[in-house]
C-alpha cells in the first residue's frame, strides 16, 4: 500500500500538470493572465448622451454574471441604418473581425422578458427614436458581449451600452 507521501506528491504532480495546461491553453488563445482581450466601446473624445450615462449608473445585465452595462460611443459614417457584422466587428477591434461570431437580433427578441426595456428606452432616446439593434459577439463558448446599439446621425457615430453575459 503506498504512503501518504506518495500519495501527497501524486495529487501535487496532477493539480501542477492541470494549471500547466490551462495556462498554456490560455496563452495559446492570446488571453494570459492580466492579457484579457476587450472590445472598443468609445473613441477618444467621445462622451456619452446623458440617457445612456444615467441608464449605465444602475443597470446590470442578469446571466451567470451579473454585469453592469458600459455606455458605447463609436465614430461611424456608414450610409444609413445600422453596420453590418463585419463592419461592427472592425469598430470594436476584434481580433478576427472576417470570421467574428456575430447575430445582429431585435430587442424584443433579445429582451424577451421585458426586463431591459429602460436601457432600450435610453438608446433610443439617445438617438432620437431611430432604430436600435443589439449585436451579441462571441468571446469564447460560453461567454458573449452585447452591444445595444443605434446610430447617433447628427454626431456620426454609433451609440449604446454594451454587457458580458455568462451563458453555460
Amino acid at each position: 500500500m503506498a504512503s501518504d507521501e506518495d500519495y501527497m506528491a501524486f495529487l501535487n504532480k496532477a493539480n501542477q500538470d492541470a494549471d500547466e495546461g490551462r495556462a498554456a491553453a490560455q496563452s495559446s488563445r492570446g488571453g494570459g493572465a492580466g492579457q484579457q482581450r476587450t472590445f472598443k466601446t468609445a473613441d477618444e473624445g467621445s462622451e456619452l448622451p446623458k440617457s445612456i450615462a444615467e441608464v449605465c449608473r444602475d443597470a446590470f445585465y442578469v446571466s451567470e454574471a451579473d454585469e453592469p452595462f458600459k455606455g458605447v460611443s463609436l465614430k461611424w459614417k456608414g450610409e444609413g441604418g445600422l453596420p453590418d457584422e463585419v463592419e461592427f466587428a472592425k469598430l470594436i477591434n476584434h481580433w478576427d473581425a472576417e470570421n467574428a461570431q456575430i447575430d445582429i437580433m431585435d430587442p424584443v427578441d433579445w429582451d424577451s422578458q421585458g426586463e431591459y426595456g429602460n436601457v432600450i428606452d435610453a438608446v433610443r432616446e439617445a438617438t432620437k427614436g431611430n432604430d436600435v439593434r443589439v449585436y451579441r459577439v462571441a468571446r469564447d463558448l460560453t461567454r458573449a458581449e452585447y452591444f445595444v446599439i443605434s446610430r447617433d446621425d447628427e454626431g456620426g457615430r454609433i451609440v449604446g451600452v454594451k454587457a458580458l453575459g455568462i451563458e453555460s
